[in-house]
């Protein structure tokens, strides 16, 4: 079990829907302070979070996702004044817009991993940091393929593609920080927004998703916290019905065992080779 009381969580996400619903789950487990970074502030949302668990610190940095590398560096010099250490970083920005590739492919996978580079150094227990928790939410169409949006469904595949490689036990062993992700199933609010699928053959499918029966973002996010305390490095959850499944990791491709393991030897054997 990973134990979230007394830890310093950081959610990247905007203070709504899921992210908001995480993060009252997460009030009530005794955590030390909050983060939420996103681009646009919702006051009445902190003063909600707050109002559950007062002792717990909030704080809010307003966030562009998709900025250079370069400028998230600066902004997290800052953000770690006020937090001292992350324990926890959540990755919950998303956006579904087939009509705007850049976009949708910038907020869902490069503002992710590019964050994830950023802050990594402020968690690795060989740098600034202490290890920790890397937990990136996605969706259900990262592991099986969405014919109606095709570019949302390739930017959360690359975010499960992401977080597998970031887990690999080469890091882990090293920096103490684990990786896992939370794919979550349709939720009510997801499927209320206007959407448009990648090509209009699939606009009547899409059309038909405002009626279909999805799991409510309050149970979703329950799960995503329950996935949260149960989780190992590099396991992959799914959100979906209710429900929490963990996944069923399969390997395609096998490395010759003589390479494996020559990867894995110290240097000193690899040079008397």
């Amino acid at each position: 079990m990973f134990d979230l009381a007394g830890k310093n969580v950081c959610y990247v996400a905007d203070c709504g829907g899921i992210a908001l619903e995480t993060c009252k789950v997460l009030m009530t487990k005794n955590i030390a302070k909050l983060a939420i970074l996103h681009s646009v502030e919702n006051p009445q949302a902190i003063a909600q979070l707050q109002s559950i668990k007062p002792s717990t610190q909030i704080f809010f940095w307003t966030y562009d996702v998709t900025m250079a590398r370069e400028d998230m560096k600066q902004y997290f010099d800052e953000v770690m004044v006020q937090m001292d250490y992350i324990d926890v970083l959540i990755n919950g920005a998303t956006l579904c817009d087939e009509r705007n590739i850049d976009d949708t492919i910038n907020t869902n996978l490069t503002g992710m991993m590019n964050t994830c580079a950023t802050v990594l150094p402020y968690m690795d227990k060989q740098q600034l940091g202490k290890g920790g928790l890397i937990v990136n939410v996605t969706s259900m169409v990262g592991l099986d393929p969405s014919p109606v949006f095709c570019a949302y469904s390739a930017s959360k595949f690359g975010v499960i593609g992401f977080t597998r490689s970031l887990a690999d036990p080469l890091y882990y062993t090293q920096n103490g920080v684990a990786v896992m992700a939370v794919c979550c199933g349709p939720t009510k609010m997801f499927v209320d927004r206007e959407l448009t699928a990648f090509l209009s053959y699939g606009q009547p499918f899409v059309d038909r998703l405002r009626t279909a029966p999805c799991q409510s973002v309050t149970i979703c996010a329950k799960n995503i916290v329950k996935a949260i305390e149960c989780t190992e490095n590099g396991r992959i959850w799914i959100a979906d019905k209710g429900g929490l499944e963990l996944v069923k990791l399969h390997w395609y491709w096998h490395m010759a065992d003589q390479l494996l393991n020559y990867m894995h030897s110290p240097e000193e054997e690899k040079e008397d080779d």
